[in-house]
């Protein structure tokens, strides 16, 4: 007779723990529907920043003519002071709304600089300077990449390498 009772409290907490259970199961998947109903905020594609670049600055076929240049030319440290410059706030376009000129030459742009920093390019500046920096540099964190002009992250990059070699 006393097994009865204690069968009914072992036979009511596997139901209670097994409902508890479920009931975070169901609340873990109603938490994860209401963060995919979040509004996500918009993230611009690379074509459509580079080709943003291109039509505000009104690029032309010469400008690949610069991109492979670029290689042979440095930045200059040693006739400019080290000024730090950050970046001017640019404008996201939604849509890249482009001339056939202009896509064939976002195209070749994207295609002849394959390196994860032209995401944050935010001139034609930045996009010659891409690939040096990359070279220098790797691993730069975006926010930084965001926040400083490529020039300054190269000239800071520069040194550091100088003066590892100094302390070597």
């Amino acid at each position: 007779m006393s097994s009865q009772p204690l069968l009914k409290t072992i036979w009511y907490e596997i139901i209670f723990f097994d409902d508890c259970k479920h009931m975070t199961l169901l609340k873990s998947i109603r938490l994860s529907r209401e963060k995919q109903r979040e509004k996500q905020p918009f993230k611009q594609n690379l074509f459509s920043r580079i080709s943003g670049i291109v039509k505000h600055y009104s690029l032309d076929e010469s400008f690949l003519g610069f991109l492979e240049d670029a290689e042979k030319h440095k930045v200059k440290s040693d006739l400019e002071p080290v000024q730090i410059r950050m970046k001017k706030p640019m404008v996201a376009v939604l849509f890249s709304l482009v001339t056939e000129k202009e896509y064939a030459l976002t195209a070749s742009i994207i295609s002849q600089i394959d390196n994860p920093y032209l995401q944050f390019a935010h001139a034609p500046e930045e996009i010659l300077l891409c690939k040096q920096l990359y070279r220098l540099n790797p691993s730069i964190p975006p926010e930084r990449l965001e926040r400083f002009h490529f020039r300054t992250l190269i000239l800071h990059e520069r040194n550091k390498a100088g003066n590892r070699s100094v302390e070597t």
